[in-house]
């Protein structure tokens, strides 16, 4: 197939990046940002597929139950990252281009991760972050591993791929927590919101880590977390918020689609309802220009949302990113298990 290639230099993309979160920029000059920026994070198409057969490699040696996907990052999550971050360059963003593998437990995570690194792959291994060891202050748990792309394309050199190794429980938590951001405009993601909804997923996230016997956030040493839990669970009413957000994908979860490499999920109607829209690996190109226009969309429709991901099929997609068709059943699962009580 033919894959999209950088049209301008890191540069410009740099410019373009400094230019989405100008405030004086005019609509014109934003425009032309866009198309640049859709351009760049379409290029890392390619580096991203070469990682990911490098990750399923390994993953099928270790654990054959394992979900793995990949997805190229939404506008508005680079949009607000550049926000973040004042030193945080376009050209040098190493989330763009991101693959995913949700292996059994937490102890298959850290042998992933270690397998990854020792194996053989013409790809630089450029960092590591264990927040397993060392959870995130929102109780975010997980391995990173960014991997610059060098394999035989040179068109595509260095650029960065990230793959997140995750448990079954640490994706649950982090699904959760990607729907109340969804459907309630928080970024609880990023450590922003609602100080009741913070505070509930980093406790829940302790609770979750003395299941899987991992090292606790340091809010343990001073917090009764699993009271917390309870009392917050039930003044937020967590269970009928998730289960609110529910969205009937029954239709979709029958699909049994296996040469459709890229998908367009759409959620509208403040995610009341969610359509599919599948694209061949070689229509890539045509999906992030669709994908593109969407997000302008999206940019003026608070009930609009929309993300580009890729999977083997809808129903290997529904697994690994469950926050857009908001399934939190794993979670709530759990949350009952460590309170023991009447969440409601």
């Amino acid at each position: 197939m033919e894959w999209v290639v950088a049209q301008h230099s890191k540069k410009e993309v740099a410019r373009a990046g400094n230019t989405l979160i100008d405030a004086q920029a005019d609509d014109q000059q934003r425009l032309a940002a866009m198309e640049v920026l859709s351009n760049w994070r379409a290029a890392h198409a390619y580096p991203m597929h070469a990682v990911l057969i490098s990750l399923r490699n390994v993953v099928k040696k270790i654990d054959t139950t394992a979900i793995v996907a990949q997805r190229l990052k939404r506008t508005p999550s680079i949009v607000g990252k550049l926000q973040r971050f004042q030193n945080m360059s376009l050209s040098r963003m190493q989330d763009i281009a991101g693959c995913r593998a949700v292996v059994k437990n937490a102890r298959t995570v850290r042998l992933l991760s270690s397998t990854m690194i020792e194996s053989r792959t013409r790809n630089r291994l450029h960092k590591k972050d264990d927040y397993i060891a060392e959870p995130k202050d929102s109780g975010y748990r997980g391995i990173h591993l960014v991997y610059k792309y060098n394999g035989e394309k040179k068109e595509y050199s260095d650029y960065f791929v990230e793959i997140q190794l995750r448990s079954k429980i640490q994706h649950a938590w982090a699904t959760a927590v990607e729907i109340v951001d969804t459907f309630t405009k928080q970024a609880l993601k990023a450590s922003n919101g609602k100080t009741d909804w913070l505070d509930f997923f980093k406790y829940v996230s302790v609770e979750f880590a003395k299941i899987e016997k991992c090292p606790l956030h340091p809010i343990a040493n001073a917090v009764d977390t699993k009271s917390e839990v309870i009392r917050l669970a039930n003044k937020l009413k967590v269970a009928n918020v998730l289960n609110a957000f529910a969205v009937s994908t029954r239709h979709l979860t029958k699909s049994t689609i296996k040469n459709n490499s890229y998908f367009l999920l759409e959620l509208s109607e403040h995610a009341t309802k969610i359509f599919v829209t599948s694209f061949s690996a070689n229509q890539l190109e045509q999906a992030t220009k669709i994908y593109l226009q969407k997000e302008e969309q999206a940019k003026i429709d608070d009930s609009y949302d929309v993300v580009l991901v890729a999977a083997n099929s809808v129903n290997s997609l529904k697994k690994a990113y469950p926050n857009y068709f908001a399934d939190s059943k794993d979670f709530l699962k759990l949350l009952n298990s460590v309170t023991l009580t009447g969440v409601v």
